[in-house]
């Protein structure tokens, strides 16, 4: 991108900032949304917690990922603050693993479904197999964790990491437990669901402050790609979101529109994340030193 910067420069500039913020408002009511999946998936394992707890939890996470591996590095955090509170870590921690799990496999069948309005040759075929895939992939995954008798199959793996295999047994078998909670789990989805039509929405008005339209589609089919990026290695998915954004949606307003718009997509996450921060220096609940955040994790 180093030989658009005029053209970066002139896409913020014309950020128009009354639509920006109108998709900061929609991007945290997405996680409002979302925070009320997480205290669903919590209540499950009998854990009682507030709507302002699961909250402060979901801020907080936003807050760590910006210092932890990846953009799930501050699940970790969540889910060791969760298990202080509660002191059962494998419930803890199944419970913010299960929110994650739940989150993407929402995202991802919804671009999945995504193909089957969109015609041929609209969608770069290697895109169409990328989304194909990492939806079996999900699908393989959902299979493992809620049938036993296949999971089994792979206990084999637990002798590679045998140090923490017990740990790992238990935790499975707590989210194995998530599978009889079926009308709760249904109801964690269609949360999910919303709570990602938020997210793309958020992205889709970013986009309109710098004077571009994205088709819903384009957003429904790509947005998971460039979620899925952030995972990999990195710092909060730092690169990796703004990289592959410009990939997927540079052909449709162009490298620097797209790079511009990944930018204030980060400034978002970024006050996001300032929430989260003030959050944790506030509230007397998180007053714990962050070397036994690694100590506490299962």
């Amino acid at each position: 991108m180093r030989d658009k910067y005029p053209q970066i420069i002139k896409a913020f500039a014309s950020t128009k900032i009354p639509v920006f913020l109108l998709g900061f408002l929609i991007y945290t009511a997405a996680i409002f949304v979302a925070a009320i999946r997480l205290r669903f998936l919590i209540e499950a394992q009998g854990i009682t917690v507030t709507i302002k707890e699961a909250l402060s939890l979901t801020f907080l996470g936003y807050f760590f990922n910006n210092f932890l591996p990846t953009s799930i590095g501050g699940d970790v955090v969540k889910a060791y603050y969760l298990s202080k509170k509660i002191d059962r870590k494998p419930a803890a921690y199944a419970s913010v693993f299960v929110d994650r799990i739940v989150g993407l496999f929402t995202m991802i069948f919804m671009a999945f479904l995504a193909l089957f309005f969109v015609e041929e040759g609209v969608v770069d075929p290697a895109l169409r197999y990328i989304i194909y895939a990492i939806t079996l992939g999900s699908i393989v995954a959902i299979v493992l964790m809620t049938n036993k008798r296949i999971a089994r199959k792979f206990s084999f793996l637990f002798f590679i990491i045998n140090p923490i295999k017990e740990k790992l047994r238990k935790a499975y078998e707590v989210i194995h437990m998530y599978q009889y909670r079926k009308a709760l789990m249904l109801k964690s989805f269609l949360i999910s669901f919303v709570s990602q039509i938020l997210f793309f929405t958020s992205l889709g008005v970013v986009a309109l402050s710098i004077g571009s339209r994205i088709p819903v589609k384009d957003l429904l089919i790509k947005m998971p790609i460039v979620s899925m990026m952030s995972l990999l290695p990195s710092i909060n998915g730092l690169g990796l979101r703004e990289g592959s954004t410009v990939v997927l949606f540079g052909p449709l307003i162009g490298s620097d529109k797209a790079f511009a718009m990944s930018i204030l997509w980060l400034l978002i996450l970024l006050c996001i994340s300032v929430i989260g921060g003030l959050i944790y220096a506030l509230s007397p609940q998180f007053k714990v030193k962050i070397k036994e955040i690694g100590e506490g994790a299962i």
